[in-house]
């Protein structure tokens, strides 16, 4: 394709923070902003900065370039695309933009299908469901693997433009950043007898909580007690006062014998390297997750129900206790003696997704070409 230039939509917050450690989303922002700095075809990255703050703070060893970080109207004329994933897109920067010629791709990395089913539900409503003030806004809509399924149809009725499907990608930047924090080493270790089983699943979105990996380690703690040091219920603190999550937690043997402690919220390269040598999760509708690729690129067992990566890790069934029992179990007792196999199957499933891999790359372009 012809060379081009690009802007991905960021926010920046008033006291300068670029929020790149509050989801996944805007860590795709960053991800994205590599892969197109090294794509031979692109001539410039912007980051399109729609918040309310002037000065950015780039957190240390993150590489962003402060000059890349503009305002789209200083840029407009610049663009040939337009990528809307950190920040909304306002009506007069579209306007702007399309006068220009520029196409305009909105990037879909959660399922908002869930998220507008939780709004209407949701005792205090949900207030990041999609508004649709945009519907008009786009030339075409990516989507990751993981919401095709639920969320393309919905998306293509809503938005009246085409979704195509983009290859997820990741780079460790994030672990990296905090590993001079540390004080104890990142990655599995091997040799503990009784090994601690961390949940880190969020419990804020009915696609990602703690119950089933909560009976997962209740039902191998009910066949192996012996090999549990400790079950840290992560992302929970808050349920504590909670009916139903108090009578749930309380039927566990394991909350019972005082294995499992529910925690508050941790940062993941922290509480890998501090408390971990598992880690079991579980989603529903949301198969692809940066959590994976933290835990893999430490060889730290993963043991999960996601499709997208069944060869990967520990797989097992959906909603089915017994087969992530056995998954987990697994892990416990083979890990240390299949570390060396399992770290150069981890490699290759992180080279798969690598942001500047040249096939991750060379994906990106031909979407980018498909729409001129």
């Amino acid at each position: 394709m012809k060379n081009y230039s690009i802007g991905i939509s960021v926010w920046v917050h008033a006291n300068g923070d670029m929020g790149l450690f509050e989801n996944g989303l805007r860590q795709n922002v960053v991800f994205l902003y590599n892969l197109f700095r090294a794509a031979p075809n692109c001539r410039r990255v912007y980051l399109l900065n729609h918040g309310d703050g002037d000065t950015p703070i780039i957190p240390p060893g993150i590489p962003i370039n402060a000059n890349d970080i503009v305002r789209t109207h200083d840029v407009a004329e610049k663009l040939d695309f337009v990528i809307a994933i950190g920040s909304a897109l306002d009506a007069s920067s579209v306007e702007l933009l399309k006068r220009a010629g520029t196409k305009i791709i909105a990037y879909k990395g959660g399922n908002g299908i869930v998220i507008s089913m939780e709004a209407i539900i949701a005792q205090p409503p949900r207030g990041d469901a999609e508004r649709y003030f945009d519907r008009d806004f786009y030339d075409a809509i990516w989507m990751t693997p993981q919401h095709i399924r639920s969320y393309k149809s919905y998306c293509e009725t809503i938005y009246r433009c085409p979704v195509f499907e983009v290859q997820q990608i990741w780079q460790p930047l994030f672990l990296a950043s905090r590993m001079p924090a540390l004080s104890a080493p990142f990655g599995y270790q091997q040799g503990r007898a009784k090994k601690r089983v961390g949940i880190l699943d969020p419990n804020i979105t009915v696609m990602k909580t703690s119950h089933m990996p909560m009976l997962v380690c209740e039902a191998a703690y009910q066949q192996r007690p012996e090999l549990f040091e400790a079950i840290y219920i992560t992302n929970a603190v808050q349920f504590m006062q909670n009916a139903h999550f108090s009578s749930f937690a309380g039927r566990l043997q394991c909350v019972k014998d005082k294995i499992a402690t529910v925690e508050p919220r941790f940062v993941t390269a922290d509480f890998l390297a501090h408390h971990a040598d598992a880690v079991v999760t579980h989603h529903w509708e949301n198969g692809l997750n940066y959590l994976y690729y933290d835990v893999l690129y430490g060889a730290y067992p993963l043991v999960h129900n996601s499709e997208f990566i069944a060869e990967f890790g520990y797989y097992y069934q959906s909603f089915d206790a017994d087969s992530g029992a056995e998954a987990l179990l697994r892990a416990l007792m083979d890990h240390d003696r299949n570390l060396s196999e399992y770290r150069q199957n981890c490699a290759r499933l992180l080279e798969r997704v690598n942001a500047v891999a040249p096939s991750n790359i060379a994906a990106h372009e031909q979407l980018l070409d498909a729409l001129i």
